[in-house]
């Protein structure tokens, strides 16, 4: 239940004929203003994907808002051993920023399940729910990319393609941190893509999977960084 602050305001109010007095009322009102609004997530649910025996899929960044000016303490927690969260604590205003990823060591081949919760202090709290699929088979790993530049804001990569019987195609993934992948774009079945409008300022990494048609995917490909200024 979101804390609320309640203020208190009494009126007075006295009628008089001469010298009797008729009578007197009194009105309370009471004002409840919360203390933060409702927080929002973006993503609202995570998904990865990891192969029995290979690494662990890159980590995905959850944004946890609310639209008040207040600096508010925070804290995350999780119900899932496989689930890991950095930063576990922080203070925020208007927005903070988590890194959530899993660790399949130890899992068999299945779906599991898990909740990342992120509690305000005054604030409320909100979940983000994460699944985990392990799977048994996986591609062949593509060979490790080469990056050229067809612009100053564009990251061209191309790859040795796998060898895998059953290859459905490739996804690039990108992010801001070396070994941290944000985002993923499926490129399908080529083995080359350009990345575009990339944002001046920051150092970007790249690691690519290859995918069966089952849907599993390879280990990654060694990663190239491109830092656009």
């Amino acid at each position: 239940m979101k804390a609320v602050k309640r203020y208190f305001s009494v009126h007075v109010w006295r009628w008089w004929s001469g010298s009797l007095r008729i009578g007197v009322m009194l009105a309370l009102s009471v004002l409840a203003v919360p203390d933060a609004w409702a927080l929002d997530a973006i993503p609202t649910m995570l998904s990865f994907q990891a192969v029995l025996g290979g690494t662990n899929p890159p980590g995905q960044i959850v944004n946890i808002l609310k639209n008040n000016d207040r600096m508010l303490s925070w804290s995350s927690s999780n119900n899932a051993t496989w689930v890991r969260i950095s930063p576990t604590t922080g203070s925020m205003t208007n927005s903070a920023q988590l890194s959530v990823s899993v660790n399949p060591t130890g899992l068999a081949a299945g779906s599991y399940t898990g909740t990342v919760t992120v509690s305000v202090k005054k604030g409320g709290n909100i979940s983000v729910p994460v699944t985990l699929t392990v799977t048994s088979g996986s591609s062949t790993s593509s060979t490790s990319p080469t990056l050229s530049s067809s612009s100053a804001t564009t990251a061209t990569l191309s790859w040795a393609p796998s060898t895998s019987t059953n290859l459905a195609g490739y996804k690039v993934y990108i992010g801001t941190a070396s070994g941290v992948y944000s985002s993923s774009l499926t490129v399908g079945n080529t083995t080359t893509y350009s990345v575009s409008n990339l944002g001046v300022g920051h150092t970007y990494y790249f690691a690519v999977a290859a995918y069966n048609t089952g849907g599993s995917e390879s280990t990654f490909s060694n990663e190239v960084s491109k830092s656009i200024y």
